[in-house]
């Protein structure tokens, strides 16, 4: 069963109009439902908010179902044929997976998702609301060096995915995180279009060739995109934050 929020974690599929990050909320719309009946891959790779992390990291395992289904998916090819031998797609065992600290019963107690309904149709679990996505801005078309604005998780909003665009010619941003002590150190980014691809900082990211990375920043923390370098023009790293 979807709870909430899903999101779509695979690469950007323009005819069917599915781009990384896209949240469903209340449900999966229609399209998108339809096609989910015919393509396995998008089956392992539009998953609850709270498996974003755990999935995010099967992809980038070398021969895992979840970089197999990302491969097919950058090819093109959204109507394979089921390779979990599901019959319907909500039965998926991702569906099934209990959300830690999110669901309780009247006594509140947490309790699995799958534990049925009462007479009356109502399920036995009260589904505490998920944040909204947060709007970051950690440089805005800055044209010197600099720190920019960290951004610190609110709501739970721990996963962010951020894009570097701007008309400088050449510019360096690095990625680093600070903990209670606000000293900042580098941080492991991954690439949104490449999960392969993984690093502290980048040289790339403009308006004709944009780069798109993804952090997860623990409670407590703060990550920010420092400007190291940047000449002929400016630099703008912004996005999303999830939780």
């Amino acid at each position: 069963m979807i709870r909430n929020q899903s999101i779509y974690i695979g690469p950007t599929i323009p005819e069917h109009g599915l781009s990384f990050g896209q949240v469903f909320f209340n449900g999966i719309p229609r399209r998108v439902f339809e096609l989910m009946q015919t393509s396995a891959a998008l089956q392992r790779l539009i998953v609850p908010i709270h498996l974003l992390s755990i999935t995010n990291q099967r992809i980038r395992v070398q021969g895992s179902p979840e970089q197999r289904a990302y491969s097919l998916l950058a090819s093109s090819r959204t109507t394979n044929q089921n390779d979990e031998g599901v019959t319907h797609i909500m039965s998926s065992s991702y569906y099934e997976t209990p959300v830690p600290g999110r669901q309780y019963n009247s006594a509140g107690q947490i309790v699995n998702p799958a534990d049925g309904v009462d007479p009356d149709g109502a399920q036995r679990v009260r589904v505490l609301g998920t944040a909204a996505a947060q709007t970051v801005t950690l440089q805005n078309n800055a044209t010197a060096a600099g720190n920019g604005t960290p951004f610190a998780p609110e709501n739970s909003n721990h996963t962010l995915t951020f894009e570097i665009t701007g008309t400088s010619t050449s510019r360096t941003v690095l990625f680093e995180i600070a903990g209670p002590s606000g000293v900042y150190t580098p941080h492991t980014a991954f690439n949104v279009t490449d999960p392969t691809k993984f690093g502290t900082q980048t040289t790339g990211g403009s308006n004709t060739a944009p780069e798109s990375w993804q952090v997860e920043v623990p409670a407590g923390y703060s990550f920010r995109a420092r400007i190291g370098a940047v000449a002929g023009g400016n630099v703008a790293v912004k996005g999303k934050a999830v939780g």
